[in-house]
This record gives C-alpha cells, structure tokens and sequence, in this order.
C-alpha cells in the first residue's frame, strides 16, 4: 500500500528513523512514513501496535 502526504499529494517514503520520545526518555527510533518534500510523518500502524504499545504498557507498570 502506498501512502500518499495529504499537503504535498506525492508518495512518502518508508523510514526507520523517526524519533520519539516518551515522557522524558528518548525511544529507539520508530518505523514509519515520512513526506520527503514537507517532513510530515507517520508511524506504521503495526508497529505502535506490535511494539510500542507493549513497551509503553511496560514503562507505565500496567
């Protein structure tokens, strides 16, 4: 599936790099979609899913 940036109407691009931070402790870096003209980005859904929402269960003691 190709995601497409709402602003700039082109492709965007797959990334592994997008930084996160939780509280005030920053995260690996995340994977997502990134618009290669204005920077706009997104995290895979699968990955928040699979990844982070296990993690931040974690940090938060739940």
């Amino acid at each position: 599936m190709e995601w497409i940036c709402s602003s700039c109407n082109i492709p965007m691009e797959n990334v592994s790099d997008i930084k996160m931070i939780y509280g005030e402790v920053d995260l690996p870096p995340g994977v997502g979609y990134r618009c290669p003209s204005c920077g706009l980005e997104f995290l895979d859904g699968d990955y928040v899913v699979n990844e982070l929402n296990p993690a931040e269960q974690m940090l938060e003691g739940k």
